[in-house]
């Protein structure tokens, strides 16, 4: 039986939009943040860290929408969370890891910003690759009571078509970390 290779489907318009706009859309994000930050005064250091990165992966949605030409960010949560073009865009955010979670609709295919991101001293800062993934790329949690699938930076580079867009790699003995800049 052949072994039918995986083709890469990274959508270099995407990419290009993205790269030529990065400037616009960093400021939009770290303007967003700043007053995100600002509106919840002290209650901000109370947030887990996962709602924290929801909350930055819709400061970015709003960002990318403002920032890039036919852009549309749908509101309901069975969408893809930008539309480029009329194409799917996700946008999926960790904090402090290399590895990315994500729920039922991350099996859907299609183009992702994967993004890095960390306070220091009060500063954002961030990584962001764009991809483009399949249902088989995500791996299952593997039990009946949690439903994530997740995906590292190493599988990503390993297996997966991509273009980073901020920030850069540090190459380790045992996988690869991204640098947030």
């Amino acid at each position: 039986m052949i072994k039918r290779e995986k083709i890469m489907k990274i959508d270099k318009n995407i990419t290009k939009s993205l790269i030529s706009n990065l400037d616009a859309i960093d400021i939009q994000i770290d303007k967003r943040f700043k007053l995100f930050k600002e509106s919840m005064g002290s209650g901000y250091e109370k947030l887990s860290t996962k709602l924290k990165s929801e909350i930055l992966s819709n400061l970015i949605e709003a960002a990318v929408e403002e920032s890039v030409n036919e852009v549309s960010a749908p509101t309901k949560d069975h969408m893809p969370d930008l539309l480029m073009n009329s194409k799917p865009l996700e946008i999926k955010t960790t904090a402090g890891t290399d590895s990315w979670r994500g729920g039922e609709f991350s099996k859907r295919p299609g183009d992702y910003i994967m993004v890095g991101w960390e306070e220091v001293l009060g500063v954002l800062k961030t990584f962001m690759v764009h991809t483009f993934l399949e249902e088989s790329d995500w791996n299952s949690s593997g039990s009946d009571n949690y439903y994530a699938t997740s995906i590292t930076l190493t599988e990503i580079l390993n297996n997966a078509p991509y273009e980073i867009l901020k920030g850069g790699l540090n190459k380790k003995i045992v996988k690869t970390h991204m640098v947030k800049v």
